[in-house]
C-alpha cells in the first residue's frame, strides 16, 4: 500500500515517541497529537551530536559569521546584520534556515538572503515580523519546499509563482491593525500541498485542478463569485477552513460535496446576515467545527446525519435558540463533542442519540441547566468537562456520574474547568 508523505513522517514520529524519545506535549481533543518537544537532555545531546558533524549551526550571537557547510541554520537573537558576513560560497550546503527571535522586527533584508542560499528547502521566518509584504529576495530561493513568513501589508507584487517547488506555505500578519493582501493565483503553485493563511486572506481557488494540496485555513468565501466556491479545482483536501464574509448565495458551499476525500472541516462567519448549511456534506467528513454561524438548532438534522461524523465543536453561537431536540438515529458515531458559548436552555436526548459519545465540553453555556438524564446510560462516556456554566449544570453532571457508577462504570471523570468568573 502506497503512503503518502504526511503518513509515511506520522509513522516514524510515533515510532520515536514508543521509544520515548519524543514526548506528546499537546493533544486535541480527539486524542491526536498537536504537537511534541523533546527531554531537555535528550535535545542537548542531539545538538551536540548534530554540531559535531556540522549538520546544525545554532547562532546566539548578535554579529558573529555562520561557521562553514552547515545544512540547518537557526538563528535566535534579535539583531539582523547589516553586512554580507552571514553567508559564504559554502552556505550552498545549507538546506534549512529558522529565524526563532519572537521580538525581531526585520525591514531590510536585501543582504540575508543572498546568492550563497540559492539551494535553500526549508525557510522559517514566522516568529519575525517583517514590515510590507515579502523580502524580494525571497522568490528566487526556487528550490523552497517550505516557507513560513509574518508579515503585514501586502505581497501581490512578490512573484511567489516563480517559487514552483513549494510545497508547504504558511503567510500571517503579526498584527490585527493590517490584513495581509495575497496575489489571487497563490493557489496556482503546482506541487502545493499545505497552505495556511489568516482569515480573510486568501478569497481564490486555483485557475486549474490542484490535486495535490490537501490542507487550505484559512479559505475566505465572498459575494457571488464562483472562483471561491468551485471545490472542484480542490478535488483531494482533506482538511480545510473557509471564513465567509459578505452576501454569499444560499447554495454557496453545496459543491463541498465533491471534496471526497475531506476530513476535517472548519466554518466561521465573518459579516454575514444568514448563513446555510450546505444541502449535502462531503461524505467522508470525520470532524466539523462551526463557529459565529447563528444556525437553528432544527438545522442540526442535516449535521447528526453525517455517517463517520466523530468530533463536532459549536463554538460562539453556532447554533441558537433555547432547545435542541434529536432525532432517532442521529450521531451514531460521534464521540466528541464541544459546545461553547450557548443560548441553550433545554436539551431533549437520551442515549440512543449519542451511543459511542466518549467527551463531552461545555463552557459558557449560562442558560443550560441540566444535562440528559439518560446521558447516565451513555456507558462510553468518559469525560464531562464544564467551563463557566451555572453550578445546577454541575450538579446534574455529578449527579450522572453518580448514577453511573452505581450501574458500575468508575471511568467517567467530571471536570470542572473555570477560568474565568463572569
Amino acid at each position: 500500500m502506497n503512503k503518502s508523505l504526511e503518513e509515511v513522517a506520522k509513522d516514524y514520529l510515533c515510532d520515536l515517541i514508543n521509544r520515548r524519545l519524543v514526548q506528546i506535549h499537546k493533544k486535541s481533543l480527539d486524542g491526536k497529537i498537536k504537537s511534541c518537544m523533546v527531554h531537555d537532555i535528550l535535545h542537548e545531546f542531539c545538538l551536540k551530536k548534530a554540531t559535531k558533524e556540522d549538520i546544525v549551526e545554532v547562532s546566539w550571537m548578535a554579529y558573529n559569521k555562520f561557521l562553514e557547510g552547515h545544512r540547518w541554520l537557526s538563528r535566535q537573537v534579535d539583531c539582523w546584520s547589516d553586512t554580507t558576513s552571514y553567508f559564504t560560497n559554502s552556505s550552498l550546503k545549507t538546506r534549512s534556515l529558522f529565524y526563532l527571535d519572537e521580538n525581531s522586527y526585520l525591514a531590510k533584508s536585501c543582504l540575508i538572503f543572498s546568492s550563497s542560499l540559492k539551494l535553500l528547502r526549508v525557510l522559517d521566518l514566522s516568529l519575525t515580523k517583517y514590515w510590507h509584504g515579502m523580502p524580494c529576495e525571497i522568490v528566487n530561493l526556487v528550490h523552497l519546499r517550505y516557507l513560513a513568513l509574518k508579515t503585514i501589508g501586502s505581497v501581490c507584487n512578490s512573484q511567489l509563482f516563480k517559487l514552483q517547488s513549494l510545497q508547504t506555505l504558511i503567510l500571517s500578519a503579526w498584527t490585527k491593525e493590517y490584513q495581509l493582501q495575497l496575489p489571487c493565483d497563490v493557489l496556482d503553485l503546482p506541487w502545493l500541498r499545505h497552505v495556511r493563511f489568516d482569515k480573510g486572506s486568501s478569497s481564490y481557488l486555483p485557475n486549474l485542478i490542484q490535486e495535490n494540496l490537501q490542507t487550505l485555513s484559512w479559505f475566505k468565501v465572498i459575494g457571488r463569485d464562483s472562483r471561491t466556491t468551485n471545490f472542484t479545482k480542490v478535488p483531494n483536501l482533506k482538511e480545510l477552513g473557509i471564513y465567509i464574509e459578505g452576501e454569499v448565495l444560499p447554495n454557496a458551499l453545496d459543491n463541498l460535496a465533491q471534496l471526497h476525500q475531506l476530513e476535517k472541516l472548519k466554518v466561521k462567519m465573518g459579516r454575514v446576515e444568514r448563513f446555510n448549511l450546505p444541502n449535502c456534506f462531503p461524505s467522508n467528513l470525520k470532524q466539523l467545527t462551526l463557529s459565529n454561524t447563528y444556525l437553528s438548532w432544527e438545522d442540526m438534522d442535516i449535521i447528526g446525519n453525517l455517517p463517520r461524523l466523530d468530533l463536532l465543536k459549536l463554538k460562539d453561537f453556532a447554533f441558537c435558540g433555547p432547545e435542541w431536540t434529536l432525532r432517532d438515529g442521529e450521531f451514531l458515531q460521534l464521540r466528541f463533542l464541544l459546545i461553547e458559548r450557548s443560548d441553550l436552555e433545554n436539551w431533549n436526548a437520551n442515549a440512543s442519540h449519542f451511543p459511542t459519545l466518549e467527551r463531552l465540553i461545555l463552557r459558557y453555556c449560562w442558560d443550560l441547566e441540566k444535562l440528559p438524564n439518560d446521558f447516565e446510560e451513555v456507558c462510553t462516556l468518559q469525560l464531562i468537562e464544564l467551563g463557566n456554566c451555572c453550578s445546577s449544570l454541575f450538579t446534574s453532571a455529578k449527579e450522572i456520574q453518580q448514577a453511573q457508577r452505581d450501574l458500575g462504570n468508575e471511568g467517567l471523570v467530571v471536570r470542572d474547568a473555570t477560568k474565568v468568573s463572569l
